[in-house]
């Protein structure tokens, strides 16, 4: 049984490349990103961030028309869901594996447990559960990334022989018979039935 080459084993394991851009925002997001997070999860200021979220739900909630449904408790979950999923989907598209979202659990409850420490914000369960669904959704996204990138991928390397083949001759369609030659004078081609092309004589 022959092994592949070392080369295609490779491919296999990582995935198919990706594009550069993708590779460099998914980078710019893991510097940046950061950055914003943790001045907010880890500032002893718990009340500046209520106000914060109070700010920000008032005018989303106004504007889809549902700020009497959705509570500020309610949308600071929803908050808590969606910042952790630029992080987890980045780190996703780089290094492909569900394992990510096991560490975003562990983050929130670190995250928790310091604040519990200062002693300025509280403890919440909920918002551990939440972060991890942040970064289960941002998993998900990040494996769907690469999924689509590498079905566009494959897509294009069948179609390139197709395209090759077609620009050559007598590779787009192998069972035609040669061409006879239009030249007036020129010798007419063989066939089976005698060198001249007509029937044998010997017949």
């Amino acid at each position: 049984m022959a092994r592949p080459a070392p080369e295609a084993g490779a491919a296999q394991r990582t995935g198919p490349a990706l594009p550069r851009p993708l590779r460099l925002l998914a980078a710019l997001v893991l510097l940046l990103y950061p950055l914003a997070v943790g001045a907010l999860l880890l500032t002893s200021d718990g009340w500046a961030v209520n106000r914060l979220n109070v700010r920000i739900w008032y005018p989303v909630t106004g504007a889809v028309g549902l700020r009497e449904q959705v509570t500020p408790e309610m949308f600071a979950a929803l908050a808590n869901v969606a910042l952790f999923v630029p992080l987890f989907a980045a780190l996703a598209v780089l290094v492909p594996t569900w394992w990510w979202v096991a560490a975003g659990a562990g983050l929130s409850f670190a995250v928790e447990l310091y604040q519990g420490e200062i002693g300025t914000r509280e403890q919440d369960l909920v918002d551990i559960l939440a972060n991890t669904a942040g970064a289960a959704l941002g998993v998900g996204l990040g494996l769907l990334v690469r999924r689509l990138v590498g079905r566009h991928a494959r897509n294009r390397r069948t179609e390139r022989p197709a395209d090759a083949s077609a620009g050559q001759p007598g590779l787009s369609d192998p069972g035609s018979a040669p061409s006879v030659p239009t030249t007036p004078g020129a010798p007419r081609a063989a066939t089976e039935h005698a060198p001249g092309g007509g029937p044998d004589d010997r017949d």
